[in-house]
């Protein structure tokens, strides 16, 4: 259902406008919210950088975490158009996860000051930005989506008792390594780099490991862990599981 607005109301035009002027919101949040740091930066400073009154502000932005939401929203859709591109050029698993985490890493080298004064507050359990919150569903389902398609037709193959599971895992793992490069101060984040290549190889080799016949009981332990996890995510209405 669509909301009239102020400016939406009525023409066509003014839908236009309210756009424009949401987009110049949001445009001058992230310019203060990479200069000043995300606690240092107010909604009134905001509005004043985005020549509007701060009631507007709040109307298209409720408060600070809905604008940092709308970056996630952003930054994940650019991150996986990208990712697709770069999943065409390889079937080998290690390749697509050091392509695809690369991928992320270029896309948010504009914001690496910015993502490391956020940390704190998206760190907290309580925060609608924290990447397990039910705020952050949608964006939550659709990087989990990505690496299923990592996974489809990969090699080494991942045993189908392991696919379901396995993208969320990978998931969380590049959740893990997109945090150390928040706080990696090494030339172009080398060191988390180095993880980054560390860890494809291990994980390949477990894969290759756990295809053997034997290693169903491996199998059965990580995917319950990944069962375990999940099962103590919020459900995306924000209500009781």
């Amino acid at each position: 259902m669509t909301t009239s607005t102020p400016e939406t109301a009525g023409e066509p035009a003014a839908q236009t406008k309210a756009q424009i002027t949401r987009e110049r919101i949001y445009s001058c949040a992230m310019e203060l919210f990479t200069s000043h740091g995300y606690d240092k930066t107010t909604m009134r400073m905001i509005a004043d950088q985005a020549n509007v009154n701060v009631a507007l502000s709040y109307y298209y932005f409720p408060s600070k975490e809905h604008l940092v939401l709308e970056f996630y929203r952003n930054f994940n859709h650019d991150f996986i158009q990208r990712s697709a591109a770069v999943l065409q050029n390889s079937s080998s698993l290690a390749a697509r996860l050091t392509a695809v985490t690369e991928t992320m890493f270029a896309v948010a080298a504009p914001y690496h000051t910015f993502a490391s004064s956020l940390f704190a507050t998206a760190a907290s359990p309580a925060s609608p930005l924290h990447p397990f919150s039910a705020e952050y569903t949608d964006i939550r389902t659709d990087g989990i989506a990505l690496f299923a398609r990592v996974i489809d037709g990969c090699t080494p193959r991942v045993p189908k008792d392991m696919a379901e599971e396995l993208p969320f895992l990978l998931w969380s793992l590049n959740l893990g390594l997109m945090y150390c490069w928040m706080h990696d101060q090494s030339e172009h984040q080398e060191k988390t780099r180095t993880i980054l290549r560390q860890l494809v190889r291990m994980l390949t080799g477990l894969l290759r490991l756990s295809s053997s016949p034997g290693a169903r009981s491996f199998r059965r332990q990580i995917t319950s862990i990944s069962h375990l996890i999940r099962a103590s995510l919020p459900p995306p209405d924000g209500g009781t599981a």
